[in-house]
């Protein structure tokens, strides 16, 4: 497949990429990245015939699957599958998750023990996967953590 960019779209697009290739987030500057990009869903929405397909959620796993770099990364699809939502956090709120299950009394019932325990376990496990340190906080009688706000 060929796309034609101009130079200013391809431009634009490069620094929208090479931002995100330095912090991992995507997000729009100035309205022209915003135009770029709806230029380039017009010109992929030319050139692809897959999204106006029945079977275009399996077709969209399976190239997400030949592409991914680790196939035990998430998977968004199979997460839907699961009834999982996305919850972007930022870290520190993410560490203050994994930190407040903790607090569960030990008398806590089992069930909110373990979906607390799952919760933390999950945010340990982004934060792992995002190559930032965690530093488990034990609660002491009574404390109550400080959250950060970024």
């Amino acid at each position: 497949m060929q796309l034609k960019l101009t130079e200013d779209e391809a431009l634009v697009l490069f620094e929208i990429l090479s931002r995100y290739s330095e912090d991992s987030f995507l997000g729009i500057e100035d309205q022209a990245e915003q135009r770029a990009l709806w230029n380039l869903q017009a010109i992929l929405e030319q050139s692809l015939t897959e999204p106006f397909q029945q079977n275009y959620q399996s077709e969209l796993a399976a190239a997400r699957d030949r592409l991914r770099d680790e196939p035990a990364l998430t998977n968004a699809y199979q997460e839907q599958q699961k009834g999982r939502l996305a919850l972007w956090l930022e870290p520190n709120q993410i560490q203050f998750l994994a930190n407040e299950w903790r607090k569960i009394p030990k008398d806590a019932p089992e069930t909110v023990q373990k979906q607390w325990g799952e919760v933390a376990f999950r945010s340990m496990a982004a934060l792992h996967q995002a190559g930032i340190e965690y530093e488990p906080k034990f609660p002491q009688s009574g404390e109550a953590y400080q959250v950060e706000t970024g």
